[in-house]
């Protein structure tokens, strides 16, 4: 989309020309979305493999998960199983499935 035509979407959203078709509009930038998400989500599942080590970030819930250290113990179609270097909270066993997403890789030996 060149510039001048967004700014005439942009424009005549806010100046309410397009109020009749905001929600077609909405409904296909949330599938636009949505796809987009899935795509980042293949890539991120592509790159992990069992016994890579990883960080939870930010993505994930409950926030205390964040930055917490684990190690990718299965991945399957959509998400990566890892087991935590420290059990914590309801994750009594270690073992908790995240979305890909939700996981950064990190180097051996990083802290």
């Amino acid at each position: 989309m060149s510039v001048s035509a967004e700014r005439w979407l942009l424009q005549s959203i806010a100046s309410g020309e397009l109020d009749v078709h905001l929600p077609a509009l909405a409904r296909a930038i949330d599938a636009r979305r949505h796809l987009l998400h899935t795509m980042d989500s293949i890539d991120a599942l592509a790159e992990l493999v069992v016994g890579d080590r990883v960080r939870i970030n930010q993505y994930a819930r409950p926030r205390y998960l964040h930055g917490l250290r684990a190690t990718i113990i299965d991945v399957d179609a959509v998400s990566a199983t890892v087991s935590l270097d420290h059990p914590i909270g309801r994750f009594t066993s270690g073992r908790l499935r995240c979305p890909p997403l939700a996981l950064d890789r990190v180097s051996p030996g990083s802290h």
